[in-house]
């Protein structure tokens, strides 16, 4: 096998075993997550080992066959992941309204243009929509490109199983992996008498440069996910909430928790007011609003926790936090 190809499937196995590491919550939860999993994994498998990329280096791996079927099998595992969480949290619902945050947006947008790759690609769709197979490959892969980078948003700012910074840049790097991968040179005994020096050199023909460069300002802008300015902004709110979620903050479990953490001025005697109050005020020098502070308050702590605090739990599901003061709900199962 190429040796580019071995780190590839390294690389996948790797995030495919990225639960194991990630605590447990409860099983309707957890297999709706898993499943999500599943679709990010399968998504850049089909990047990074695409089909019929006839006399390449490396040489193609699946047949048309195994890349449709991989393909479907991803619209199915994502179809389990949003069916799942809905079933598993009825609060999830809160994340398919206009005030979703931005990396759920991007979620939900790779699921669409997931969709719209798989089914296009059948061939009475395909001969409709391009009249030839190079025009075909080139807005196929482009598209892919830019379906793989909304996932790994979606899955490194989710932070459930890529939170952290050595399991995020696995996901970038299996992500941007993938994406180089595409760049796929011709055999030297195949190439076309006369053609220009990009045709020669890359296989997709008179559309390489713009493969080319498609892929790489996409791979560029894939490294600003791993600053943490960047995950702030994906967690903010696409529209503002008229009203607020309920919350409940169990001061009396967090006792261990040094109260400047979340607090932090109360120090100076100015922080007596709700948080909510402050970081909602739309105030210039706070870069963060109230949702996306509160959420890495919350799932930063609790999956990140500093070495001095025990009996943490992975948060994971609306209902952990978003339920009425004193209520006594169970986390979802």
């Amino acid at each position: 096998m190429d040796r580019r190809y071995a780190l590839f499937a390294v690389a996948l196995i790797l995030l495919a075993a990225l639960p194991v590491f990630s605590g447990f919550v409860g099983l309707g939860w957890e297999l709706s997550q898993l499943a999500g999993l599943s679709a990010a994994v399968l998504c850049i498998c089909l990047c990074g080992a695409p089909v019929r990329a006839r006399n390449s280096s490396p040489p193609a791996l699946l047949s048309l066959r195994w890349h449709t079927f991989i393909g479907w099998g991803a619209v199915v595992a994502v179809t389990l992941h949003v069916g799942g969480l809905l079933l598993s949290d009825r609060s999830v619902l809160e994340y398919l309204k206009p005030s979703m945050p931005i990396y759920m947006a991007a979620g939900a947008l790779a699921a669409l243009l997931l969709l719209l790759l798989v089914s296009s690609a059948a061939l009475p769709m395909r001969r409709y929509l391009w009249s030839n197979h190079r025009a075909f490959q080139a807005s196929h892969v482009i598209a892919g490109g830019v379906l793989i980078a909304m996932v790994a948003a979606h899955v490194i700012a989710t932070g459930r199983y890529a939170g952290g910074h050595g399991r995020g840049v696995l996901t970038l790097g299996a992500t941007v992996g993938s994406m180089l991968m595409l760049l796929r040179r011709r055999r030297p005994g195949n190439l076309p008498a006369g053609a220009a020096d990009r045709e020669r050199r890359l296989v997709f023909g008179r559309h390489s440069a713009l493969v080319a460069g498609a892929l790489v300002l996409t791979s560029l802008g894939l490294v600003g996910l791993m600053m943490s300015a960047t995950g702030t902004v994906l967690r903010e709110p696409l529209a503002s909430r008229a009203n607020p979620l309920p919350l409940d903050f169990p001061h009396s479990k967090h006792v261990q928790v040094n109260c400047l953490m979340c607090h932090h001025n109360f120090a100076d005697g100015k922080g007596f007011e709700n948080c909510i109050m402050c970081h909602k005020s739309e105030r210039p020098d706070l870069k963060a609003g109230v949702q996306a502070r509160f959420h890495a308050f919350c799932l930063e702590c609790h999956r990140n926790p500093q070495a001095s605090l025990v009996a943490h739990g992975p948060v994971a599901g609306c209902t952990s936090c978003h339920r009425a003061p004193g209520d006594g709900n169970p986390p979802p199962a």
